[in-house]
């Protein structure tokens, strides 16, 4: 007969956790909802709180803190300073750093009304200051926005979000907070990453070059370094989280990147799961309700507090109302580096258990809330159009009306190279984009431009419709450009009408309401592909072509 201890067994606990997970992943996906909260749900079941399934819990600490490194070498390999310097990095880098700190600021203030002492107050303005760069560039990415100029700035916020998180983990790891001791860590991280600069340019490129040759050799060799920065970092006394992410950056340029990450994702997603359940598991009511005003700053902070402070500062920076109020709202939540920091509050005994649980539910509350927020953002900014309108905004437009025959809304990707051809004829050309470093380049290439969007009511005071004879938007929005078809029509019925559509149906729609021609760019770019098919003797030449056309875009834009 076999004998088997259920209580003890450690595949028995990982088994019932991934069931569990499992199950309510189904769930949260049927829901439409970030799969994160649903596994911290699946561990609070799990755990003494509710059904006490799991017995060895130091075993499954031990799993999540493995888990922790995995997110955090995934973490690294997304840095791009190239992917932040798209929307001017000297901008991010002062947004990023006054919004942390006025967060942080307001946090210690509130210390006292909010029952922390000095040391969870400085735990917690790190937690809320932070927003969730998993949940938020998926979603982005589902919906094809990363490429927008407030995807395109969100990116750049998280990513310089995710680099603060590490130095703030790497102080909070220090004995005391005294000058040097900070002094200390800093200096220690900058070796490590002068360390990873060298060996990525004298080793790794080599190593990783020959690695590639063999799939299992490759995925070996980035274990390997992300296992040696840890150990360095141990060594060093830091936390395992600067480790891995130093080992991730030390990666991030590599040409082998996308294999890496593709290998590493079920390893990390793995452990990653065991972390997160391992928080739930974490979850008590015990002593909960003397937290209450500070579940309740947790839940102000990240939906208004945080969103807020983005907003005024992007718009006093010289973005557009809407870009800065989209770029906002779809930053409005707690991240999961705010767990990380919570989980190794609780371990290093500042932090009680109840003030954990607390941030853990407000944590599942905003994960939950930004499927909506960034589903439903265009609807929520035409709701708050008025008041966000009224927040400073440094780069005033004149007030005189421009007289043009040609419009071009919109001049990234499609729009460049519509516009290369346009600006032959530059004393008739009038551009509007919502970028406004595109503005600023082209405004040096003396080209009359507008910063704006056509969603902005204002817009069209700005223009001179009645004179346009060639109204083009690539801008793929369907409300806007019915908009602009209707009030062109409305003031000009001679105008040509050119637009741009994402679906099928909605092309159609904007035939039926009197546009001139509908761009598809699938189908355009489908063209496009069957050309250079039929033709694969020329694909040398058209590679030629191809390039300068590419550089002249950039010549005119950059």
């Amino acid at each position: 007969m076999i004998h088997f201890n259920i209580e003890n067994t450690i595949i028995f606990s990982i088994a019932i956790m991934l069931i569990m997970a499992a199950t309510f992943a189904f769930i949260a996906r049927l829901l439409k909802q970030p799969l994160i909260p649903s596994y911290v749900i699946a561990g609070f079941l799990l755990g003494p709180v509710v059904l006490g399934f799991i017995k060895d819990t130091e075993l499954i600490y031990a799993f999540s803190e493995i888990g922790i490194a995995f997110l955090l070498f995934a973490a690294g390999l997304e840095i791009s300073f190239k992917k932040i310097k798209e929307v001017n990095l000297k901008k991010i880098l002062i947004i990023g750093f006054i919004q942390v700190v006025s967060i942080f600021g307001i946090t210690l203030f509130l210390g006292d009304y909010l029952n922390l002492t000095t040391i969870q107050a400085v735990y917690i303005g790190i937690i809320l200051s932070f927003s969730s760069t998993m949940v938020v560039t998926k979603l982005l990415s589902d919906k094809g926005e990363l490429v927008t100029l407030h995807g395109r700035l969100v990116l750049g916020i998280l990513l310089l979000q995710d680099l603060f998180a590490v130095l703030f983990i790497g102080i909070l790891m220090a004995k005391g907070f005294s000058f040097l001791s900070i002094i200390i860590v800093f200096l220690k991280i900058l070796i490590m990453i002068a360390l990873a600069v060298f060996l990525n340019i004298l080793f790794l490129n080599k190593i990783f070059k020959f690695a590639a040759r063999s799939i299992e050799l490759l995925f070996l060799s980035s274990l390997a370094i992300l296992f040696l920065f840890v150990i360095l970092a141990i060594i060093s006394n830091l936390s395992v989280v600067i480790g891995a992410f130093i080992a991730g950056m030390s990666l991030a340029n590599s040409p082998f990147k996308i294999e890496l990450e593709s290998r590493m994702s079920p390893l990390r997603d793995f452990f990653a799961i065991l972390f997160f359940i391992a928080l739930g598991m974490q979850l008590v009511f015990k002593g909960i309700l003397e937290q209450l005003n500070l579940f309740l700053y947790l839940i102000i902070g990240m939906l208004i507090l945080k969103p807020a402070i983005i907003l005024f500062l992007l718009r006093i920076f010289g973005y557009k109302t809407k870009t800065a109020s989209l770029a906002a709202i779809s930053l409005a939540q707690l991240s999961e580096f705010s767990l990380i920091i919570g989980f190794f509050g609780v371990k290093n005994g500042v932090l009680t258990q109840p003030i954990f649980s607390s941030i853990i539910f407000s944590t599942i509350i905003s994960m939950a809330s930004t499927t909506y927020f960034i589903e439903y953002k265009n609807q929520i900014y035409w709701f708050f159009q008025k008041p966000f309108r009224r927040i400073p905004f440094l780069e005033k437009e004149k007030d005189d009306k421009k007289s043009k025959s040609v419009l071009l809304v919109g001049v990234h990707r499609m729009g460049s190279i519509i516009l290369k051809n346009l600006t032959k004829n530059k004393k008739e050309l009038l551009v509007i984009d919502h970028n406004p470093e595109i503005i600023s380049h082209l405004k040096d290439k003396k080209i009359d431009c507008i910063y704006g969007d056509i969603g902005s009511p204002d817009i069209f005071e700005k223009i001179n419709i009645k004179n346009m004879k060639t109204v083009i938007s690539t801008v793929p929005d369907y409300e806007e450009n019915l908009r602009l078809l209707k009030k062109t029509k409305e003031k000009n019925n001679r105008a040509v009408v050119i637009l741009t559509a994402t679906r099928i149906s909605e092309a159609l729609l904007l035939y039926e309401n009197g546009a001139d021609y509908v761009i598809l760019p699938k189908v355009v770019a489908g063209k496009e592909i069957s050309e250079v098919l039929k033709n694969k003797g020329e694909l040398k030449e058209m590679k030629r072509r191809h390039i300068k056309l590419l550089n002249d875009i950039h010549n005119i834009l950059y």
